[in-house]
């Protein structure tokens, strides 16, 4: 039975990457390359989140994970609708009570590498400060949370470490 559930929320997944991830913001397509953050970086983003995901459902029990359109997206994270982005691929846990996020955005311009990072620290903030209404939830919040620059990506990890080690992936890329 947790296999049959293991494959539904991949596929699941994958459906949903088809439709969040990618490119946005009017970038020129695909992965390119970023000199923000001291270092040339080239990633696909949504390749790297469909691996992972699948790696970590495999391995226990990732939540189910929700992409962001547009819309929620700017909900979520202030101001990052008007930053001009390559690639976006944000997803958060399909349950509130559920501390679990994997935000990455390339930016198409390294100026902006900061504005994001300060927008991924706000949900972090503001999830410490009242967001997050279970005791669990604000820990990891508090403790589980990574942002990640890597060139013009910019990503948020929120996760305790048994869902998987998504920013040591990342780092290790």
């Amino acid at each position: 039975m947790k296999r049959i559930l293991s494959t539904l929320l991949a596929c699941a997944t994958l459906l949903s990457l088809m439709t969040a991830c990618g490119k946005s913001g009017g970038g020129s397509g695909g992965s390119g390359s970023g000199s923000g953050g001291g270092d040339a970086f080239t990633t696909d983003l949504a390749a790297f989140y469909e691996e992972n995901t699948a790696k970590a459902s495999e391995a226990g029990d990732f939540p189910m994970m929700m992409p962001l359109d547009d819309e929620m997206l700017e909900s979520i994270y202030p101001g990052l609708g008007a930053i001009d982005r390559k690639q976006t691929c944000c997803n958060i846990a399909a349950i509130s009570a559920v501390a679990c996020e994997v935000s990455m955005v390339e930016v198409s311009n390294a100026d902006d590498v900061q504005k994001v990072k300060d927008i991924f620290q706000a949900r972090i903030d503001q999830q410490v400060d009242g967001g997050a209404q279970y005791p669990e939830t604000i820990d990891a919040w508090q403790n589980d949370s990574d942002i990640i620059v890597r060139g013009n990506c910019v990503c948020l990890f929120v996760m305790p470490a048994d869902f998987g080690d998504f920013a040591g992936a990342f780092n290790a890329l």
